[in-house]
């Protein structure tokens, strides 16, 4: 392999893959909605002789285009949606040109070469909201694919991502009896009595929690009238933790606060627990290979795989094909918190260039390597059967 050659490509691209990211930041659209930032990928893939399959699944803002064919079949991902108020506040744009600059410099590199091996782009919508990937993947867009490379901008230094939360929304409903609280208080049933009670439950249920676990909730409709006993109360919550098993037993416990709150104060209760993104399942395998060719471009790196709080639609993916999730800096000088002003800045900055230019270089090498050395991805998914096994 000719790492200088594939570079080369890459740095040809890059005063297209800055306009066309700086064009998304500027068109923050939310999920679902992202018609611009689709159709200009879309449009970038087809200048550079690319057959695109848009509006895939049903979701008019993904597509699919890939070149080779035979396996093994490696997927590059491109997320672009952005955050309501905020627009390009997780630097989906960088996600989004990362994915194309990658492909467009391998088809490059791989003209007239003889690999064996596909090698496609998906986009995929509505991450922050919706779970694109979620729907992508229910449909069979990823089925015979092998492996996937997706990288997300951070803050500190660089990083190969490690496990990160599942999560599950939770909605639920008290109905209890109107009555005058002044006159007749006796005749009501008290919902809110009932949705106060389950906050007590669930904080004191909160000692039996392992320390990963997180449990939130709001009221969304506590009452209409000071002087009546509320008859209705609706609250909204979600839970979380790095494991997906041990999240859903505690929902049973949580359910149960409710069950019981409700049966004390004489309420009825509709309790619903919906999936939500599940934990990402790590890839030592895959991430050694990217590590390696981050190092070889001089880049610094955390050690190992660090864990995170957070949670993205890639970890459904994660759990039935192997990834790589480089995590590439656009400030190094400590960490910082994305979805804020500061970092959709630095999006679209000096850094966000060179974020861009690195992940292309990094992803591209790497996944080089894998048509080169297709016995590794078969490593890589027995790691992943291994993962899922101990949790």
């Amino acid at each position: 392999m000719n790492n200088l050659e594939y570079d080369n490509y890459v740095e040809c691209l890059m005063d297209d893959l800055w306009n066309i990211a700086q064009f998304i930041h500027s068109n923050p659209e939310l999920a679902f909605c992202e018609f611009k930032s689709s159709e200009k990928q879309c449009e970038y893939l087809e200048v550079n002789g690319f057959k695109v399959e848009k509006g895939i699944c049903g979701l008019e803002t993904a597509f699919k285009a890939q070149i080779g064919n035979g396996k093994p079949h490696i997927a590059i991902l491109s997320e672009y949606d952005a955050l309501p108020d905020l627009g390009h506040a997780c630097g989906h744009n960088l996600i989004s040109t990362s994915a194309l600059g990658t492909i467009v410099a391998l088809k490059k590199f791989l003209e007239n070469k003889k690999y064996e091996g596909t090698i496609s782009i998906i986009g995929t919508p509505a991450e922050e909201s919706g779970g694109g990937k979620i729907v992508l993947l229910q449909q069979g867009v990823f089925e015979n694919v092998d492996a996937v490379f997706m990288m997300h901008p951070t803050s500190d230094k660089t990083r190969l991502a490690g496990e990160c939360m599942s999560s599950m929304r939770l909605h639920m409903e008290f109905f209890g009896k109107s009555a005058h609280s002044g006159s007749h208080p006796e005749d009501g049933i008290n919902a809110l009595s009932a949705a106060n009670l389950y906050f007590i439950a669930t904080g004191l249920l909160r000692q039996q929690f392992k320390g990963d676990m997180r449990l939130s909730g709001i009221i969304t409709n506590g009452g209409r009238q000071t002087g009546l006993i509320p008859d209705y109360v609706e609250i909204k919550g979600s839970i979380s933790s790095f494991n997906l098993a041990e999240l859903k037993k505690n929902v049973k416990k949580v359910e149960n606060c409710a069950k019981g709150s409700a049966l004390a104060m004489g309420c009825a209760l509709k309790f619903e627990a919906t999936e939500g993104y599940q934990g990402r399942i790590p890839n030592k395998t895959l991430s050694d290979i990217c590590r390696k060719e981050l190092e070889n471009l001089g880049e610094p790196l955390l050690d190992g795989m660090p864990f995170d709080f957070g949670g993205e639609d890639l970890g459904n993916v994660s759990r039935l094909i192997p990834i790589c999730n480089p995590y590439v800096t656009i400030f190094p000088d400590f960490k910082i918190s994305n979805h804020t002003e500061q970092f959709r800045d630095l999006a679209n900055s000096e850094a966000g260039y060179r974020c861009i230019d690195i992940t292309c270089k990094a992803m591209g090498r790497s996944i080089i390597y894998l048509l080169e050395n297709p016995h590794v991805i078969d490593v890589a998914k027995e790691e992943l059967k291994e993962r899922l096994l101990k949790e």
